[in-house]
């Protein structure tokens, strides 16, 4: 094994999380500071590596969803005829774009953080960091409703997702809540799922600094992704022992195997097929093999 065993032990410490809280409550009082997007029944949460509890030392930015209720994007391909049917009768038209809500959550960065220190970018407004901050990314997103049942009488089901509509390119669907989630249950049931998530990332930063993985080409959701997949009785208590297991067991799945088989976390979509990140099994079976031969 070409990293060391006293590596595999540092690997599973998080990364720092106060300049993390700090950059998302500041956000958060931009936000509730506008009375333009007081009445549009916003909740403002944090996605990615922090909240779901496998950030690393050197993840440099938040991701900070502004997720408006008031209208919604429904999904109902789970629905019946008869319950599509409903739901037609039943839809009231939104009234408030997604432009409209990037506009105003624009509107309110620059007038709480000053227009020089807030970047418009394809999906996201970057807030810079300062002092004790980090990068925040402040994602402006509708309510994504995935209907799970929609009676004629009570409360319609569903799954809720939010839906990202970028300057260029098509709108993309994700479910953080689902993947925080899913990912709880799995480190409830297997015991150490987000620490190994950390040692396998931090593995992907040794192997990049050696040369033999390239800068980018792994990125933290794809490796959280196809560790979420590996089965729970691989997780041991002993950390070298435990990434060995879970490292091995990627390398040993076919590129065929993970196209089929493999889950994004929030368990909406197949990491390989549906997933709006559009990963290529064939170049995480190329990561699975490197980081492998790296251990």
């Amino acid at each position: 094994m070409s990293t060391l065993f006293s590596d595999h032990r540092s690997w599973t410490t998080p990364g720092a999380q106060d300049a993390a809280q700090k950059t998302f409550a500041s956000v958060q009082a931009a936000i509730k500071a506008s009375e333009q997007l007081s009445a549009l029944n916003l909740d403002v949460f944090l996605q990615g590596s922090y909240p779901n509890g496998t950030n690393t030392r050197g993840d440099s930015d938040v991701d900070v969803v502004v997720m408006m209720r008031r209208t919604y994007m429904p999904n109902t391909t789970l629905l019946s005829a008869e319950e599509k049917q409903v739901h037609e009768q039943m839809r009231v038209p939104g009234t408030t774009t997604a432009a409209q809500l990037r506009a105003g959550v624009h509107s309110a960065l620059n007038g709480y953080y000053g227009a020089s220190e807030v970047e418009s970018r394809n999906k996201c407004l970057r807030v810079a960091r300062r002092e004790g901050y980090v990068d925040a990314d402040v994602v402006p997103a509708l309510q994504e409703k995935r209907f799970t049942s929609y009676p004629r009488f009570g409360s319609p089901k569903f799954i809720e997702g939010i839906s990202i509509s970028p300057l260029e390119g098509p709108r993309i669907v994700n479910y953080p809540k689902e993947h925080l989630k899913n990912g709880n249950a799995k480190n409830a049931r297997a015991g150490e799922y987000k620490t190994t998530v950390r040692q396998v990332k931090r593995l992907r930063r040794a192997a990049v600094d050696a040369g033999v993985l390239e800068r980018g080409v792994a990125p933290g959701y794809l490796l959280e992704c196809m560790v979420y997949n590996a089965p729970d009785h691989l997780f041991v208590g002993d950390d070298s022992r435990r990434l060995v297991n879970v490292v091995t067991w990627m390398h040993e799945q076919s590129a065929e195997q993970m196209a089929s088989a493999f889950w994004a976390v929030d368990r909406i979509n197949h990491l390989f097929v549906e997933d709006p990140g559009a990963h290529n099994q064939y170049t995480a079976k190329r990561i699975a093999d490197t980081l492998w031969d790296f251990l």
